[in-house]
């Protein structure tokens, strides 16, 4: 291949693959709190390649723990917080793994 069709392949290829590969520039991070032995917001909706930061507020460690055990920020004391990036699309209910009532979604469009 001639050094001008490479360079002319390359210009045409360059505007393709910034279609094709998503722009990390337009993820967002959200939060969700923890803080009076509860998720707030209990249900968050956000969108793929989004993370959310889970920020623990009170004074008892938590996690936030998949129910499929896909993701865990690990123990999190009072002021603590860890962050999770969500890749794909669905629905993933969690809970603190200390504390079994305190429950909450993150749905992922």
């Amino acid at each position: 291949m001639t050094t001008r069709r490479h360079l002319l392949c390359t210009a045409l290829a360059l505007p393709l693959l910034s279609i094709l590969q998503p722009n990390r520039a337009e993820a967002a991070q959200h939060k969700v709190r923890i803080q009076s032995m509860q998720f707030s917001p209990n249900t968050l909706v956000i969108k793929a390649g989004d993370s959310v930061v889970f920020e623990n507020r009170d004074a008892t460690e938590h996690t936030a723990t998949a129910k499929d055990d896909s993701w865990d920020t690990g123990n999190l004391r009072k002021g603590k917080s860890a962050t999770i990036t969500f890749e794909s699309k669905g629905e993933f209910p969690y809970i603190c793994r200390w504390h079994g009532g305190m429950r909450g979604k993150i749905r992922v469009e």
